[in-house]
């Protein structure tokens, strides 16, 4: 009962309770705050400089050819299934296609055809589209690969500065993007050659595809 009476009626009494409570509340508090913040730093590291290196592989998942006609669009579907085995626990980060073909265009033979304007090459476009990422269709030459990535590769092979370590792995992990279907899509445009006199004969092009998913194996290092 004296305590009562002295927190009613003594200053001092009333300043000590009034500090004990204070610091009951805070501390819990500040703890709480500081381990947030230790975790923060112990998951992203410090700011710094930092070499990024990197390797990349390739598995196929598709190919074969296929007949386009003149002004139409194709769409081959390619699935991360066919590679499971070799692709487990690796880090996709990205699709390609590689397209070759050879123009068919053909001329009939005779006098007619003395001087006449030679074949001409088609175009064909090529364009990747994986779970609503999209590579647009573009033009390509013989030999060239449409590439979808969900990655930052400028960063590879480069040095990178007032970035976490974990700033860096977020912009080269694939995060499990990957798996499932890959769509590529092949057009082709017509471009004949000859005359009125020596017409060409051109229906469109076979067009030959090999589609591969992009792994990749990085090391990140602080520099001075």
């Amino acid at each position: 009962m004296a305590f009562i009476d002295d927190l009613k009626t003594d200053q001092r009494t009333q300043i000590l309770v009034a500090g004990m409570v204070f610091f009951a509340i805070a501390f819990p508090i500040y703890f709480n705050f500081a381990a947030k913040n230790v975790d923060d730093y112990e998951v992203s590291g410090p700011v710094g400089n930092y070499s990024v290196e990197g390797t990349y592989s390739y598995h196929q998942i598709a190919s074969a050819s296929i007949y386009v006609n003149d002004g139409s669009t194709e769409d081959i579907l390619a699935n991360s299934d066919v590679a499971m085995d070799e692709i487990d626990g690796k880090n996709i980060v990205g699709v390609r296609a590689t397209l070759t073909f050879t123009d068919d265009e053909t001329q009939p033979g005779g006098l007619q055809c003395i001087g006449a304007p030679g074949t001409q090459d088609d175009d064909v476009s090529g364009g990747m589209n994986h779970f609503g990422l999209v590579q647009e269709s573009a033009q390509v030459n013989s030999g060239d690969s449409v590439t979808l990535e969900w990655h930052n590769s400028s960063i590879v092979g480069t040095n990178v500065s007032n970035m976490s370590e974990a700033d860096i792995e977020m912009m080269l992990d694939g995060m499990g993007i990957g798996e499932g279907e890959h769509t590529l899509s092949i057009s082709v445009t017509v471009n004949t050659g000859g005359n009125g006199a020596c017409p060409s004969s051109d229906d469109g092009e076979e067009v030959a595809y090999v589609i591969e998913l992009i792994s990749l194996e990085y090391t990140i290092t602080q520099i001075e």
